[in-house]
């Protein structure tokens, strides 16, 4: 592991050099590339809401730069349709780690809450589309 990964990996997250050398090398890949992915915002966007009882509405917006950003999140924060959003945006890190263009159609991310709509036995439903803008 280069210089640079260990030092983003003791401040980071506080790790001791003992246990730097337990690290694997496919989390040593990880963190080698991972500057790629900071170079990234991801957005879940809202693209369609029914009947949200949590009240979230087409265009609210999740944001996270790298984690959650809640000065720029407009969207209310139920755990049902944030659980999902989480999932693909795990995707969306590995893909930027791997320098994959993440606003690439081939590798859009969509997310759909928990709850079915009434539909399907639930009430509400919102469905998210995610995309990445580049920082700075």
């Amino acid at each position: 592991m280069d210089e640079a990964t260990k030092a983003l990996l003791r401040q980071a997250v506080g790790i001791t050099d003992e246990d730097l050398a337990k690290v694997t090398r496919n989390i040593e890949k990880v963190f080698s590339n991972v500057s790629r992915a900071l170079e990234y915002k991801t957005v879940a966007e809202v693209t369609s809401s029914k009947y949200c009882f949590a009240g979230i509405k087409v265009g609210d917006k999740i944001v996270f730069s790298p984690f959650l950003n809640p000065q720029e999140t407009t969207c209310t924060l139920c755990p049902r349709a944030l659980l999902p959003v989480l999932i693909a945006l795990h995707s969306f890190w590995e893909r930027a780690i791997e320098g994959v263009d993440l606003n690439d159609s081939a590798f859009g991310a969509i997310a759909g809450c928990l709850d079915p709509g009434l539909e399907y036995g639930g009430l509400g439903h919102v469905t998210f589309k995610l995309y990445a803008e580049k920082v700075g």
